[in-house]
């Protein structure tokens, strides 16, 4: 019998034809050297992620000025982001469908160890729990520690009518997902599903990392389908906005940015890392006929410090015309 953390390779195969063979043969090359690459296959042109030299710097920083427990403290002042959207194809059965979503957990390093959120989700309303990738710390090494944190928070989410759905983020190795899945998510790996109320549906598709890794595949997650279906699209990152929009996506949904996590006062962030526009970096956002939003993220990356870029959760609330 598997424990929760167990994955073997009999676990691994499956995934391959779930995720699509190339997609996942091009992620499990790039996890053996994931720690030391600057420079990944994907949308991102320099990843920050992986220079640890950034933290040491940027913590010393804190800590020479002052501003280090502030920074820290920060962190943990989640918030909550309620976002209404009106979607021309939504049915009708899902006017007032409420979404919560978590995204750039980076749960082994939360501050207050995910008390926080859990306490703030139980104080929530929602039909569908989405989360968009990054669950760990660090982008190399042992993946496991990140799992018990992640545990009640996904048994908090499962909650959810219509369950908790995730895809995996730059900073996640694809050896998570049996873990995941066990705990209750259910991982979209280039996949969709389809949410039924009655006689309407909505459909749900995620792919995997466009930003380091990318093995996303948008043809095979999407494919074809009717186009007065309402589709939603679970991404990491929101640098593949133009093939989603062409497809026909009418709700993109993602993080990766945490919205700068150190910005300048009014929120413009320091930092990009994302190969986009600024303005699909944070907050709502429409392209063409697709809405659109990115989350600042739950978590926190490369050091405990965040400044005029609070922590969020989101509540997505849909409407019909």
């Amino acid at each position: 019998m598997h424990s929760i953390a167990d994955t073997t390779s009999a676990d691994l195969i499956p995934l391959f034809e779930r995720m699509g063979r190339e997609s996942a043969e091009r992620r499990m090359l790039l996890q053996v050297d994931h720690s030391a690459a600057l420079f990944g296959a994907g949308r991102g042109s320099l990843h920050f992620e992986n220079i640890h030299t950034i933290r040491v710097i940027l913590e010393a920083l804190l800590k020479v000025s002052g501003l280090a427990g502030r920074a820290r403290n920060n962190c943990a002042d989640y918030q909550v982001v309620q976002v209404e959207i009106t979607l021309a194809n939504l049915p009708q059965a899902f006017d007032g469908y409420r979404i919560v979503q978590l995204s750039d957990l980076h749960a082994d390093a939360l501050i207050d160890g995910g008390a926080g959120i859990i306490s703030t989700l139980t104080k929530l309303d929602y039909d569908l729990a989405i989360m968009t990738g990054d669950y760990r710390f660090e982008t190399n090494d042992d993946y496991l520690p990140c799992l018990s944190v992640m545990k009640p928070i996904v048994e908090q989410l499962s909650s959810a009518r219509d369950g908790c759905y995730g895809i995996l983020g730059n900073h996640d190795f694809l050896e998570l997902v049996p873990a995941l899945e066990r705990m209750g998510v259910c991982m979209l790996l280039n996949e969709r599903v389809s949410i039924e109320h009655g006689k309407d549906s909505l459909t749900l598709a995620g792919v995997d990392d466009p930003h380091f890794y990318g093995a996303h595949d948008l043809v095979r997650a999407i494919g074809t389908r009717s186009p007065d279906i309402c589709t939603l699209l679970l991404a990491h990152s929101p640098e593949i906005i133009v093939e989603a929009e062409q497809l026909g996506v009418d709700l993109y949904l993602c993080g990766h940015t945490h919205g700068g996590q150190i910005c300048l006062p009014g929120g413009f962030p320091v930092i990009a890392n994302a190969s986009c526009s600024y303005r699909y970096l944070s907050g709502a956002w429409a392209f063409r006929k697709m809405c659109g939003y990115t989350s600042r993220g739950t978590g926190f990356s490369t050091a405990a410090a965040r400044f005029f870029c609070p922590p969020e959760i989101t509540v997505y609330t849909l409407h019909t015309p």
